[in-house]
C-alpha cells in the first residue's frame, strides 16, 4: 500500500472496498442498458417509441455492452476486492487506483456510446478497444501479485481468465472496425466463457469455504484437477471456435465441459450447501453455466430449433453470469456490511426476475416467428424482467455500499 495511503479502517466508507462502486455501477448500467434494449425491441415490434437507431448490429452492441459493461463491472468489483486478499495484500490497491480504473472505464464505454449513436463505427471500436486494454491492463496489475498467492493457484486461473477476456473484448472491437462477424461470435465466445471460467475458479475456492462456515456438517470439497482440466478443455474449445468444419468436435467438448462442471459441482455437496439460501443458490448459476454447454453442443452437433444458434449465449449471460454476480454481490455487500447473510424476500426475488428473464428469452422463439418482428416483440419482456431484477438490487443494497462491519 502506498504511504499516503490511510489504512481501509480510517478511509470514508466508500473507499473501504473497490466493490463499493463497482457494484452499484455494474446495476446503473445494466437497468440503462435494459432500459435501452427493451424499447428499442418494442420499436421493431410497431409497439413503442421511436428510439435512435445505432449505427452498430444492434445485438453486436447489446451483448458487448452486457458481457465488457454490466458483467465486467461486477468482475472488477469482486476481482478487485478478493483477489489481493488472496494473494496476501489485503490492502495492495490504494482507492486513487480502482477509482481511476472505473473513471476510465465508464468514459471508454461513454465513448462506445457515443460512436454507436451517430460518432461512427470507428469511434465505437475504439471505446470498446479501449474497455479490454483496461480488463488487460487489470489482469496485468494483479498477475504481479501472484507468485504470493502460494497454494491453492485459484488465484492464477481468475487472473488468467480475466486477461483472455480483455483480449476477447479487444477482438469484438476489431469485428466493430472490420465488420467481421466471424470475429464477433468468436469473440462473444471466448468472452463468456472466460468470465464464467473466472467464477468458477472462485466458486471453486469460495463456496466450500463459505458452506464449511455457515452450514453444520457440511462435508464437500473442492477437487484438485478441477481447474486445470477445466482450462484444458476450455482452451481446445476456443481454439476450434476459430477453425473451420469443426463443429462437432467442438460440441463433444462441450458436452465433457458440461459433465466436467456437473461432476465438481457434486463434489461440493449441493444438498447441504442447500440448507442455507446464500450458500446452496450459487449453485443455481453452475446448473445455467451446464445448460448453456448442453445447448452449444446440440446446436454444434447438428439440432435446429428457432434462434438455437444464439440460446446457449442467453442462458450463460443471464441465466448464468448475471445470476452469479447478483448472488455474489448480495454476499459481499450484505457480509461487509455487517448484516445477516440472509437476503429478505426483495432479494430473492431479484433473483427469481433474473431466472425468468433467463426462461423468457429461451423459451420465446420456441412459439413466436421471426415473421413481423414477432421473436423481438416477445423477448422484450425478458429485457423487463432483467432490469426490474437489477432495480431491486439497487433498492435494497445500494444504501449497504456505505456501512460497514
Amino acid at each position: 500500500m502506498a504511504a499516503d495511503t490511510p489504512p481501509r479502517e480510517e478511509r470514508a466508507a466508500l473507499l473501504r472496498e473497490p466493490y463499493r462502486l463497482f457494484f452499484p455501477a455494474a446495476a446503473l448500467y445494466a437497468v440503462a442498458v435494459m432500459a435501452g434494449w427493451g424499447l428499442w425491441l418494442l420499436y421493431l415490434g410497431g409497439r413503442g417509441p421511436g428510439v435512435p437507431a445505432p449505427l452498430l448490429p444492434p445485438a453486436w452492441l447489446h451483448g458487448h455492452t452486457l458481457i465488457w459493461g454490466v458483467l465486467q463491472l461486477f468482475i472488477f468489483g469482486f476481482a478487485l476486492t478478493a483477489l489481493p486478499r488472496q494473494c496476501r495484500h489485503p490492502d495492495g490497491i490504494p482507492p486513487r487506483r480502482w477509482l481511476s480504473l472505473l473513471a476510465a472505464f465508464a468514459a471508454a464505454h461513454a465513448v462506445l456510446w457515443a460512436g454507436a449513436l451517430g460518432a461512427g463505427a470507428g469511434v465505437a471500436a475504439a471505446g470498446a478497444g479501449a474497455g479490454g486494454l483496461l480488463i488487460l491492463a487489470t489482469a496485468g496489475g494483479l498477475a504481479r501479485w501472484l507468485a504470493d498467492a502460494g497454494n491453492p493457484h485459484q488465484p492464477r486461473y481468475a487472473v488468467a481468465a480475466l486477461a483472455l477476456s480483455g483480449a476477447a473484448a479487444l477482438a469484438d472491437a476489431a469485428a466493430w472496425g472490420l465488420t467481421a462477424p466471424a470475429v464477433h461470435a468468436w469473440a462473444v465466445r471466448t468472452g463468456l466463457y472466460a468470465e464464467a471460467g473466472l467464477a468458477l475458479a472462485l466458486l471453486h475456492r469460495l463456496l466450500p469455504m463459505f458452506a464449511g462456515n455457515a452450514v453444520p456438517g457440511y462435508d464437500g470439497a473442492a477437487g484438485s484437477r478441477f481447474l486445470p482440466v477445466l482450462a484444458a478443455l476450455g482452451g481446445l474449445r476456443l481454439v476450434l471456435t476459430a477453425v473451420a468444419g469443426t463443429a462437432p468436435v467442438a460440441g463433444v467438448l462441450d458436452l465433457l465441459l458440461a459433465a466436467w462442471i456437473a461432476r465438481e459441482a457434486w463434489r461440493w455437496s449441493p444438498a447441504a450447501a442447500l440448507r442455507r439460501w446464500l450458500v446452496g443458490v450459487k449453485l443455481l448459476p453452475v446448473a445455467w453455466f451446464v445448460m448453456a454447454l448442453l445447448l452449444s453442443a446440440a446446436a454444434a452437433l447438428g439440432a435446429d430449433w428457432p434462434d438455437a444458434g444464439r440460446a446457449w449465449i442467453h442462458a450463460l449471460g443471464i441465466g448464468g453470469m448475471a445470476s452469479l454476480a447478483l448472488v455474489f454481490s448480495m454476499r459481499v455487500s450484505l457480509g461487509h456490511a455487517g448484516r445477516p447473510l440472509d437476503p429478505d424476500r426483495w432479494l430473492r426475488a431479484a433473483l427469481w426476475l433474473l431466472q425468468a428473464a433467463a426462461g423468457v428469452r429461451l423459451l420465446a422463439p420456441l412459439w413466436t416467428g421471426d415473421a413481423g418482428g414477432g421473436m423481438m416483440s416477445a423477448t422484450h419482456w425478458a429485457a423487463w424482467l432483467w432490469l426490474a431484477a437489477f432495480a431491486l438490487w439497487l433498492v435494497r443494497l445500494l444504501p449497504r455500499m456505505a456501512e460497514h462491519s
